[in-house]
């Protein structure tokens, strides 16, 4: 995870506490565990680094109660606020392909997102005012923490250094209009990411877990990432073939069906509602939408 605290930001391990404890957050950045985590206590530093061997290094260690702070007392951000690339996958979940009536892809179809969508939990996604129609799509993130080049399919998990939740804002209404992903996939805050990095050691399967959005209280999306049309490994392996993925790169694996514009009527964002974004195992990645003029950049009160 990247938490703030004290007005820095740095990583730290998430600590579930026992039955009747709070949560605590173990501080990477505290200077007890330089020896461990070395100079640059950044999510992205840990990843280049390896997690696997961060986590048996801290596995063996004696953590000082000073490194331990209450989860009450940080802000969570999202684990990688500034990711190298994000490379976003369209129409990969079968269920969504039936609903859209479209033939299936023979490969990937993909598209880039810019770094600087991101957003952590409990940050306002922000729809421009006037935009059209905004549609919300909960997905499988894989993050990578190898360098991957043309690998082999029953190779390309190895290179993943662990999964987060995300969320693809798309504005339907803009792509529509400029027939390409680029505009609508790329507004300020349409990447949330959280709440929390998990190890790919804890997630031995990333093909059997159950992905669920709701808005207020209503669920609009109930997929599973086994209905996938191409697996994470898959489109490691593809996207590898093509150009090398980095440490620190996402996958934003593709989003089940029920999106915004396939219901009767649309349930398109709407300012004042919150979005619950939830990847079995993963955590739940909480998001209210505002919205704000880009012309005066005042940002519209929520109802």
């Amino acid at each position: 995870m990247t938490f703030e605290h004290g007005g820095a930001a740095r990583a730290g391990v998430l600590e579930a506490g026992r039955p009747g404890d709070d949560e605590t957050v173990v501080d990477l950045g505290h200077a007890a565990l330089r020896d461990i985590v070395g100079p640059d206590p950044s999510m992205l530093a840990l990843i280049t680094a390896g997690l696997d061997r961060i986590e048996a290094r801290l596995a063996g260690a004696a953590v000082p109660a000073a490194a331990r702070l209450p989860r009450a007392d940080v802000r969570l951000l999202a684990p990688l606020p500034r990711p190298g690339r994000i490379v976003g996958v369209a129409h990969n979940y079968r269920d969504a392909i039936a609903e859209r009536k479209i033939p299936a892809p023979e490969t990937p179809v993909v598209f880039i997102k810019e770094s600087a969508t991101v957003i952590g939990p409990d940050d306002a996604v922000v729809l421009p005012a006037g935009i059209g129609g905004v549609t919300y799509e909960g997905e499988l993130a894989a993050v990578i923490g190898r360098r991957a080049v043309a690998v082999a399919t029953d190779a390309a998990l190895s290179h993943v250094a662990g999964y987060c939740t995300c969320n693809d804002i798309s504005a339907s209404a803009v792509i529509r209009a400029d027939g390409h992903f680029r505009r609508g996939k790329n507004f300020p805050t349409f990447f949330p990411l959280g709440p929390v990095l998990v190890s790919a050691s804890d997630i031995p399967d990333p093909q059997r877990l159950r992905i669920t959005l709701t808005m207020d209280d209503a669920t609009l999306q109930n997929g599973s990432t086994a209905d996938m049309l191409f697996s994470v490994a898959e489109l490691i392996a593809i996207l590898s073939a093509e150009q090398p993925l980095e440490p620190g790169d996402i996958i934003a694996t593709g989003t089940p069906a029920g999106v915004a514009p396939m219901r009767t009527p649309p349930t398109w964002l709407r300012p004042g509602a919150v979005l619950t974004t939830e990847v079995e195992g993963l955590g739940r990645l909480v998001n209210p939408i505002t919205e704000k003029d880009l012309a005066d950049h005042r940002e519209r009160p929520r109802r």
